[in-house]
Order: structure tokens, then C-alpha cells, then sequence
């Protein structure tokens, strides 16, 4: 596994991620996610993913109740990595507010913030990954006869990254923790195009990834899995065996 996993471009394999409809989205529902990562030539990683709300529902419009947190943490025997990115969310509008990554790599690492000044134009990865995740069911590129979706956003220094993605399915996804419906992108920079990320979201849970692929020149890299998902409150659209 090359070191971008808990560097900047290894960063991207876990959390890295736009043109879409007019749809009502569906409402955030905060869960906790494990996966496994197998990369080739590394140990394989254990990956969490919580999506949740910050501050007091008790009391609603105090500021808080419409802020979430989505959180990543990586860890294999030598390395581990975790970033979060906090976000408010006002009807269709996502605004990221605060974001935090480090890493440590053999006992050498970094920390990384960008504060809500620098986030009003672009999101932060984490904030554009859950954006992704909730356009993406209705995404209209999901035809080679149209261009694709376009996705800029801020990588962990604050600098602008350009994707293009496009939808390659929306059927039902098999994994360990269950059977889920599932929308696929296939997302690549326009400066290197041999590479490619395969993400697999929820349909109907904002933020949920269900499975991740790396293809560089044509071969797959590493591959993630979800094996265990918790969520905080009943839903229908769940998997079959999902825990509550």
C-alpha cells in the first residue's frame, strides 16, 4: 500500500471523492461502519466511518442542530490515520464548517485543519464525500452520451482538487454486514486518467459507503469492504441484517 494512505494521496483511497438533479434528499441518519481495506503489498486495515449529529437535540435551533460530523480512523500495525469533517445542513445546502486530519506513519506524522473560513467556497473531502453520496442516487451522468459529473473540492493542505464521476449502476450490493441498495460512481482526475475510484454509497442513507475500489491501469489496487453497521435509529432501508 503506498503511504498516501494516511498521506495525502492515501487519504484519498479512504475518504477522497458534481452535477446532479433537483431531488429532496433524504435526511441524514447517524450511523457507525467498519470495513476492512486489503491493499496489495500492505497488511490490511481496519477502517471505521461515524456519521453524527454535534450538539444538543433537546434544543433545537440553538445553533447546533442542524450540524453534523463525519469521522474516518485507519489503522494497520505500522501506520494510522483519521480525519473529520464537520458540516451544517439548510435544506438541499451542505456547508462545511471544520476540518481536522493526522497521521502517523512509524512514529512520524502530521496534523492538518482548514477552519470554516477557509471552507465557505469548497468542501473539505470528508464534507464532499457525504455531498457525493447524497446526489449521487440521481446523479443524471450516468450515460457515456453525456459528459460527466465535475467534483472540486479542498484536500487536506486546502488545495483545490478537480474529479469527474460518473454513475455506473444502482442495483443492490451484497456485503458481510447485509444486502443494501446501492448506487456506484466511478470517479477519476482529469490529469490521470489510468486511475480510477469505485465508490458504492447507500441510496437512501446519505454518507453510508458500502464498498471502494482502486484501478490503475486497469488493475485492481486495493479494494474496501463494509463488514459491521450500526445505526442509531430504526430504518427500513437498512440491510437485512444490519445492527440497531
Amino acid at each position: 500500500m503506498p503511504t498516501s494512505l494516511f498521506k495525502p494521496r492515501i487519504a484519498a483511497l479512504l475518504v477522497a471523492m458534481l452535477c446532479w438533479s433537483g431531488s429532496i434528499f433524504a435526511a441524514p441518519t447517524p450511523f457507525t461502519a467498519h470495513y476492512q481495506l486489503d491493499i496489495s503489498g500492505w497488511p490490511d486495515a481496519t477502517i471505521t466511518h461515524q456519521l453524527s449529529r454535534v450538539g444538543n437535540d433537546s434544543q433545537p435551533g440553538g445553533g447546533w442542530d442542524n450540524v453534523w460530523e463525519s469521522a474516518m480512523r485507519a489503522s494497520i500495525k505500522v501506520a494510522s490515520g483519521e480525519e473529520r469533517g464537520r458540516f451544517e445542513l439548510d435544506g438541499d445546502r451542505v456547508q462545511a464548517l471544520d476540518y481536522t486530519s493526522a497521521y502517523s506513519l512509524v512514529g512520524i506524522g502530521d496534523e492538518y485543519h482548514l477552519d470554516q473560513s477557509q471552507l465557505q467556497s469548497l468542501p473539505d473531502r470528508q464534507t464532499a464525500l457525504f455531498e457525493l453520496s447524497r446526489k449521487a442516487p440521481d446523479a443524471r451522468c450516468a450515460s457515456t452520451q453525456v459528459s460527466p459529473c465535475e467534483l472540486d473540492y479542498q484536500n487536506h493542505k486546502g488545495k483545490t482538487e478537480t474529479l469527474y464521476y460518473r454513475v455506473t449502476d444502482r442495483g443492490d450490493i451484497d456485503t458481510p454486514a447485509g444486502t443494501f441498495p446501492g448506487v456506484t460512481v466511478d470517479t477519476w482526475d482529469p490529469d490521470k486518467r489510468d486511475r480510477h475510484l469505485y465508490f458504492t454509497f447507500h441510496r437512501e442513507i446519505p454518507g453510508l459507503l458500502l464498498k471502494m475500489r482502486y484501478v490503475k491501469e486497469g488493475e485492481e489496487r486495493s479494494h474496501l469492504t463494509l463488514t459491521d453497521l450500526a445505526l442509531d435509529q430504526p430504518n427500513d432501508a437498512t440491510g437485512s441484517t444490519a445492527e440497531q
